[in-house]
């Protein structure tokens, strides 16, 4: 979903089915997708608010202070 063209979207529907679609933004592994593609699938399902991007965490590390090097495009 993260590098699918708009034609390869029209193959994979032929076999996933739109709930199949929804459960794959359920409950993501971090990193599967990148904040565009967050953004326009969950608003595709009309998901509002956009949940947050699932993030990797590393145990014994504070996320607060790990810095986003990839953040939100405006």
């Amino acid at each position: 979903m993260t590098y699918a063209s708009d034609e390869d979207i029209e193959t994979l529907k032929k076999y996933f089915s739109d709930d199949e679609f929804k459960a794959a933004l359920d409950d993501p592994a971090p990193g599967i997708f990148d904040q565009s593609s967050w953004t326009k699938w969950n608003q595709r399902y009309g998901r509002t608010p956009i949940p947050p991007l699932p993030k990797r965490r590393i145990p014994g590390v504070d996320q607060a202070t790990v810095p986003d090097f990839f953040p939100p495009k405006s």
